[in-house]
């Protein structure tokens, strides 16, 4: 709605604008909040096709359809996190520089002990820990009441790839450290905690920690989807559990809410005080430069940042299965915008597209001199083709490349037979892997199916005991195109197979997470 007589952003001009983005990208809906000002617009559709469907075959969305917020949640748990440090009376030991060891001493550990005894609260929550992503090693459909303290403690045997305080590593499992911190600090569930001292001073009655809680309310929850070029269908994705998620990206919410947040951001006004606000958006580490900013980027706490057109931002992306969020802020404007939707990747392109049109509508910008944000992201079989190399393009012809590789004769044969390889594999972090052989089409095969983010992984030969894992998922942007692993068996001394790598993190460049076998 909109506080005064300013025109609407989302007006038909920018209605048709959505429709044929989601149209080109497959998304069946979004929803998008503009704060500017006093004002607050969002899209109420008056009749089909609106701003998309929420669920098939015909509920719209609206305003106050719920969608996974996905990482945009960080910026929460950072602010909770402002507020134990700036509590001197309750938490005098929390201080962005104090080593989280000292906080949760038994339970943080990593696989090096300087970088245990180093690495603190402001390491954790601006992605400097050394700590890559290693996102396959995340759960085992572990319940709340302990997912957070397991995955925090399964860490100590996941490698580093940094020392702490030396590069940027984006890494969802530090703020599952960081909420494991606050609720033994406050012996409060974060998603609790989060609705006392933010949503409710807010009037967010429509933002939930737990899907349990979004799906008891009265609003009603978008369904995710994964569009299949092959077959020219969507396929409905289940809910996920945010149980294992937590700190890095639990949040269930609509753009009607967030708007309150981004206000609540941009006026620098409670519940947050002063100091708060100004920790959160305080950068702490150097990204890498990227079109179309203009400068180096920065990681605050929960927060990108940079400068776009002469002014700063600050900025956060979500993505969860089949979901996605996007949250930008220009404070010196008091402008932001506020999109979330409804497909497994393709989500982000179409909202990056679309924010980035309102923002340079509001700044202004000549029409011949706007980023394309649709030609970098585009890609072909089932959406549009052009000819020059874009980001998903040159990521399914990688993954092309990779399956077509054949290595110089003579290639060695494997030096079992299939049914050999088959059994339990099992390593400290990366929990399970159970090896088996798919009769119909003689492939060994593996399904992660317990793991937070599912994949099915298929075994290609290609010398020796050395492999390419292809990993199909669903509802993530793996369900545009697979990812590929390299993967190797280890024979032991009595011909059996003893071991099994996987180069699952790719900031460990050539070296592979190793399982061992257990039932041989």
């Amino acid at each position: 709605m909109a506080e005064n007589n300013t025109p609407d952003p989302l007006n038909s001009h920018f209605n048709k604008l959505v429709q044929d983005t989601l149209n080109q990208w497959h998304v069946p809906g979004i929803a998008i909040a503009v704060v500017d000002g006093d004002n607050t617009w969002t899209k109420v559709p008056n009749h089909p096709p609106g701003y998309g469907i929420a669920t098939f075959p015909s509920t719209p969305v609206t305003p106050t359809t719920l969608f996974y917020a996905g990482s945009t949640t960080k910026a929460f748990t950072a602010a909770i996190m402002a507020q134990l440090v700036e509590d001197n009376t309750t938490y005098p030991q929390v201080q962005w520089d104090t080593p989280i060891s000292q906080l949760i001493r038994d339970d943080f550990v990593l696989a090096d002990a300087h970088a245990t005894a180093q690495t603190t609260i402001e390491d954790a929550l601006s992605h400097r820990t050394g700590l890559p992503r290693h996102d396959q090693a995340y759960g085992n459909n572990l319940p709340r009441d302990t997912a957070v303290r397991s995955i925090v403690r399964s860490l100590r045997h996941l490698p580093l790839t940094a020392s702490p305080r030396t590069t940027y590593q984006y890494s969802n499992l530090m703020f599952v450290v960081a909420a494991h911190v606050i609720e033994t600090l406050t012996g409060e569930w974060l998603g609790g905690l989060l609705t006392r001292s933010i949503w409710t001073p807010l009037a967010m009655a429509s933002t939930f920690f737990d899907l349990s809680s979004a799906q008891q309310s009265n609003a009603d929850l978008a369904r995710g989807y994964a569009y299949s070029p092959d077959t020219d269908t969507y396929n409905e994705i289940e809910w996920m559990s945010l149980a294992e998620i937590s700190g890095a990206g639990s949040v269930i919410t609509n753009v009607a809410d967030y708007a309150k947040w981004a206000r609540a951001l941009l006026n620098q006004t409670g519940p947050l005080s002063p100091a708060a606000h100004r920790a959160i958006w305080t950068p702490r580490t150097l990204m890498p430069a990227e079109a179309p900013f203009t400068g180096p980027r920065a990681y605050a706490l929960g927060w990108n940042t940079g400068v776009y057109r002469g002014v700063e931002f600050f900025e956060h992306t979500g993505g969860m299965n089949a979901f996605g969020a996007e949250l930008i802020l220009f404070p010196k404007l008091r402008y932001g915008v506020v999109a979330l939707a409804n497909t497994a990747g393709t989500s982000n392109y179409v909202e990056k597209a679309l924010v980035f049109h309102l923002i340079d509508e509001k700044l202004g910008v000549p029409v011949g001199e706007r980023f394309d944000w649709n030609r970098k992201y585009l890609t072909e079989r089932g959406f549009l083709l052009v000819r020059n190399a874009s980001y998903v393009e040159e990521e399914r012809k990688k993954v092309q490349d990779a399956i077509d590789y054949r290595p110089p004769s003579p290639v060695l044969p494997h030096r079992l037979q299939p049914v050999e390889y088959t059994g339990t594999y099992v390593h400290p972090g990366y929990q399970t892997v159970e090896v088996y052989l798919d009769e119909a089409t003689r492939v060994l095969r593996a399904d992660r199916a317990r793991t937070t983010w599912p994949e099915y992984l298929s075994f290609q030969h290609v010398n020796g005991e050395h492999f390419l894992a292809i990993a199909e998922h669903i509802g993530d942007l793996g369900a545009i195109f697979p990812e590929v692993y390299a993967a190797e068996f280890q024979i032991s001394e009595k011909g059996k197979p003893c071991a099994l790598g996987v180069a699952w993190e790719k900031a460990m460049k050539d070296e592979k997470i190793w399982f061992t076998r257990v039932d041989s």
